[in-house]
């Protein structure tokens, strides 16, 4: 079957298994109790580091969107879409612009920037960008810590720069104490903050890295809420359930929070340590469905919901993923051709018309690129 020249087919998507992941949340997505392993992302795309499956065969859509060179100049999708299930807290880290790309080729597996998107489809909570320096020092006021004041509180007031003080947090071991400290003043922070600082010290003490997110905006996101990562944009995601789509990149940055090796050089080279450089997406509602649309043309999001029969008009190549229901994905002009989109398998879509039927929550992955 030439793939080429079909307008609409199945893909499969592909499950990765992180220690950070949950072995039920996605498992119970395709109707399974628990899975064996942690599951912290299915995937749906190109990427050669997980391309999804054509259903069916034993192709891999990479395969196909690589010899569409006409559609597709760069060879494949400029989005990757996934739905990440978030149990334990996600490294401390940064995504490289462009500019970054060619003074790290020897840690990155593409040559693309990552900027990301996610949508919350439970409450979500993260780490994502530095909190202003005015916020960062009233919570650091009332933790009223000695040793912490001196690690950062001091050097901020100073003037000293948010990187110069990560230097000496991130994969630094606490010789003085100053963990012991904080636990013991941790109900002097917010219930919230007060619970991650608890538990990342738990997970990775003696370093000192859990200090790092005192200068962090401590963001929580309830369903449908969304916010978009420019590339230097430092983050951590703590817990819950997100549609994530994002340029097509798997290049990672570690600075902390780990106990996989850290690139502490880079990242403090390439992180933007200005305050608020996240942005708050707000979707635009119209008939039938919810679209989000971050300022830049590497991926949008479109959700249809609930009681579906409505029309997708796609203008790019689209991937269609369901987070619950069955949608029925058939070519407007004679429904001759279609897909049954549900839990794991989803739907490559070429630009066109297409009529949508059935119920759920189907979620529609699409990017013009540069």
């Amino acid at each position: 079957m030439n793939y080429l020249d079909k307008q609409l087919f199945a893909i499969e998507g592909r499950i990765k298994n992180y220690p950070w992941g949950s072995r039920k949340t996605l498992a119970r997505h395709r109707g399974e109790i628990e899975s064996d392993l942690p599951e912290a992302e299915l995937w749906f795309g190109d990427n050669s580091q997980g391309p999804s499956l054509v259903s069916g065969t034993d192709m891999c859509l990479d395969e196909i969107t690589g010899a569409l060179g006409e559609v597709l100049p760069q060879g494949q999708l400029p989005f990757l879409a996934k739905i990440l299930a978030v149990e334990q807290s996600l490294s401390l880290q940064v995504h490289p612009a462009l500019e970054d790309i060619p003074s790290l080729q020897s840690v990155c597996k593409d040559q693309n920037h990552k900027p990301e998107m996610v949508v919350a489809l439970t409450e979500f909570q993260a780490f994502v960008g530095f909190a202003e320096i005015r916020n960062t020092l009233a919570i650091l006021e009332n933790l009223n810590s000695e040793k912490v004041d001196s690690l950062i509180t001091e050097p901020l007031q100073a003037g000293t720069p948010v990187t110069k003080i990560l230097e000496n947090l991130l994969g630094v071991a606490d010789t003085k104490n100053v963990l012991t400290e904080v636990k013991e003043r941790i109900a002097k922070l917010d219930p919230v903050r007060g619970k991650w600082m608890q538990e990342l010290i738990d997970l990775y003490a003696p370093n000192l890295d859990p200090l790092a997110t005192l200068l962090c905006e401590l963001v929580t996101l309830q369903p449908g809420e969304s916010l978009y990562l420019p590339p230097k944009c430092v983050h951590a995601y703590l817990n819950g359930t997100v549609v994530e789509v994002m340029a097509n990149s798997d290049n990672v940055i570690r600075g902390g929070l780990t106990h996989k090796p850290i690139d502490k050089s880079n990242f403090l080279k390439i992180v933007d340590s200005r305050s608020h450089i996240a942005v708050r997406v707000t979707p635009t509602v119209t008939y039938g469905y919810r679209e989000w649309k971050p300022p830049i043309l590497d991926f949008a999001l479109q959700e249809f919901q609930g009681s579906i029969n409505t029309e997708l008009v796609a203008e790019n190549h689209s991937i269609a993923f369901a987070w619950q229901g069955a949608i029925r994905i058939s070519e407007a002009a004679s429904n001759s051709e279609y897909v049954d989109v549900h839990h794991a398998t989803a739907a490559f879509v070429a630009p066109g018309k297409y009529t949508l039927t059935g119920s759920g929550s189907l979620w529609v992955a699409t990017g013009k690129g540069r």
